[in-house]
């Protein structure tokens, strides 16, 4: 029941903006997933519930429409061509083997006959032998004919001509054309003799879906003598391609298209195009026979990301906004679509639901995924994104029939490769198998501080390359990692001890309740030598170095308590009795060196009378406390 009230309350507002922060912070995965489910069901419709005007506007213009023409200029191919018998003979027009021809006299001699020329071009003429019409035009076979009859006619050829002669096409020979590539009707084809190079391939059968348009080629003897654009013709009406006969053995080739684009929304004719390379969305705009008056100055460009730059393959898509009131130029490559919005009925924004720190409404303008997930919060804290689930965050997109027909998946390692579209929807869900695991924390000089989920097997260079890496005060050499403990007593109080790790390299693998502290330069003590934890320690103002051995674990057996000496910053070397040394005050940066005893067997007296001192110092510290409880 719940469910269905907090559905009923967000689908008040086409774009959810009535909901209140406290209402998206109570939505579970369950009631993500029924609002997801909701959208892709419900067409969601942009137009003012008072604007009829508008209303009336958009629907006349929908219904003005012609139907759809997903590929444009292929219908161009889909009529029947028909020939006259009485289409005036092209002056260009070759003989052939096959072709009829029909020779008149008419004067002093009166004669008509009908002559087939045969495969060897040749026609045969009663008491002259054979004559070559082969590859001659009309007037070129007159020509000839006068000459060669003028044999046997005197008059046909003489000063006043007396006997005239013309030759005529009777039945015509088709024309064996070749043609390959995308072509619906791919081989050999018989083509009507007059035939040009759109009405040919119109014969045979036009060109399939996946062929070019403006990139046709026509090939005589292995050569490409003509290359043709059709768009200058369906867009234009300039019809260069009637130049180039078509002659017997010829091959028109339809090579495959290699950059087609998608238009939608607010054209005039919406559909796919072919653009030549360099061509941009202005040329675009143009084929689609312009913007409706309604259109916006906003536009989508969903481009596909290629092979090689892809992150994900699930993530296919870049998404940008631009205004064509700054730029028409955007170059558009294979696969491209662009989305025309009407004007003023879109908000430029997307919205964003589920677990992130901030859900609401942000800007859709030049933004990518990453941008919206980085200012709804969550990603950069790694205690909170331990709660999310990073690796499939779900994009809602609406199509051109503005439904929510599109899913998008992604995660927040690819987020900056996915830029947006205006009314997306983001969902971001709660990773429901969440448990408290172990962390470990980084403090001091790095570049993000924090607590962080530990992994099995992470090392402290790892750890520290989650953490930003170190800032400019310190370096590697100023690391040190320590261990708490956590106790709770009878009376549930909490006590934490910190145990420093000892020899850490940055190869150390981490457990759990780690602490790597990066000191700065000012803040570093280093004991070396015969104690328990060499290494670098904490330096407090009024340091000693006795204390700073002891924050080394103290000394080991065997020590030469009374040769410890102080190497500062600056190389100087201070030895120090074991009286001094307690008291000796320690500067930052400062080296704290025990040595080993060569002979522990050997009494040594200093080192006795100053474990004594220290013997009778305890023993008088607990005989003051017992004193002052007896008071």
């Amino acid at each position: 029941m719940k469910v269905i009230i907090i559905i009923l309350v967000l689908f008040q507002s086409s774009l959810f903006s009535q909901v209140s922060a406290s209402d998206l912070d109570r939505i579970t995965n369950n009631q993500l997933d029924e609002i997801k489910k909701e959208l892709q069901n419900e067409p969601k419709l942009d137009v003012k519930k008072n604007d009829v005007e508008s209303n009336a506007v958009t629907i006349l213009q929908d219904n003005s429409q012609p139907i759809n023409q997903e590929y444009y200029g292929y219908d161009y191919f889909k009529s029947e061509i028909n020939f006259f018998d009485n289409i005036p003979t092209p002056t260009e027009f070759k003989l052939g083997a096959g072709d009829e021809i029909i020779i008149s006299l008419w004067g002093e001699t009166n004669l008509r006959e009908k002559f087939i020329i045969n495969k060897e071009g040749l026609i045969y003429y009663e008491n002259i032998g054979f004559i070559n019409l082969s590859n001659k035009t009309i007037e070129e076979a007159e020509n000839l004919l006068v000459v060669e009859l003028s044999k046997i006619y005197s008059t046909l050829n003489d000063l006043n001509n007396q006997t005239k002669l013309m030759v005529e096409l009777g039945k015509l020979k088709s024309l064996n054309i070749y043609f390959s590539g995308e072509v619906s009707k791919p081989g050999i084809q018989l083509v009507h003799p007059f035939a040009d190079i759109l009405t040919a391939i119109t014969q045979a059968g036009g060109v399939n879906n996946e062929g070019s348009l403006r990139n046709i080629q026509l090939i005589r003897k292995n050569n490409i003598i003509a290359v043709i654009d059709f768009y200058s013709f369906f867009i234009e009406g300039s019809n260069d391609f009637s130049n180039f006969r078509i002659i017997d053995g010829d091959t028109i080739h339809i090579p495959a298209i290699n950059n087609r684009v998608k238009i939608e929304g607010s054209v005039l004719r919406p559909g796919f195009y072919e653009l030549l390379p360099n061509e941009n969305v202005n040329d675009l705009i143009n084929y689609a026979a312009g913007l409706k008056p309604n259109a916006s100055s906003i536009i989508t460009i969903d481009t596909i990301i290629p092979f090689s730059n892809r992150k994900s393959q699930n993530n296919i898509v870049s998404s940008i906004n631009i205004d064509l009131n700054v730029n028409n130029q955007t170059v558009l490559n294979n696969g491209d679509k662009v989305l025309i919005r009407e004007a003023g009925l879109s908000s430029s924004k997307v919205e964003i639901y589920g677990r992130v720190k901030v859900q609401g409404e942000y800007s859709a303008i030049n933004m990518t995924l990453k941008d919206v997930l980085d200012f709804a919060g969550g990603f950069d804290d790694p205690i909170f994104r331990k709660t999310i689930f990073d690796d499939e965050i779900i994009i809602l997109r609406k199509d051109d029939k503005q439904f929510y027909s599109q899913e998008i998946k992604s995660s927040y390692a690819d987020a900056d490769q996915v830029n947006l579209n205006i009314d997306d929807k983001i969902f971001v869900y709660e990773k429901i198998n969440y448990r408290n695991s172990s962390t470990y924390r980084v403090e001091g000089e790095v570049n993000k501080p924090g607590t962080y989920p530990l992994k099995k097997g992470i090392t402290v260079e790892q750890a520290l390359e989650r953490a930003g890496g170190l800032t400019s005060l310190s370096t590697f050499d100023n690391i040190v990692v320590s261990k708490e403990f956590t106790d709770i007593d009878e009376f549930d109080i909490k006590s934490t001890e910190i145990e420093n790790v000892a020899n850490v390299s940055l190869d150390f693998e981490l457990t759990a309740n780690s602490v790597i502290k990066v000191l700065p330069y000012e803040n570093v003590v280093n004991v070396e030598g015969n104690v328990f934890n060499p290494g670098l320690v904490a330096f407090d103002r009024g340091m000693t170095m006795s204390q700073a051995i002891i924050q080394a674990g103290g000394y080991k057996p065997n020590s030469l308590k009374r040769r410890a000496y102080v190497k500062s910053a600056n190389g100087e070397v201070n030895k120090a009795s074991i009286f001094l040394g307690r008291a000796k005050r320690l500067n930052p940066g400062d080296t704290v060196v025990v040595p080993v005893d060569p002979n522990p067997d050997e009494f040594d007296i200093t080192t006795f009378v100053a474990d004594l001192s220290t013997t009778l110092a305890n023993i008088a510290a607990i005989l003051l406390i017992v004193d002052n409880q007896n008071d």
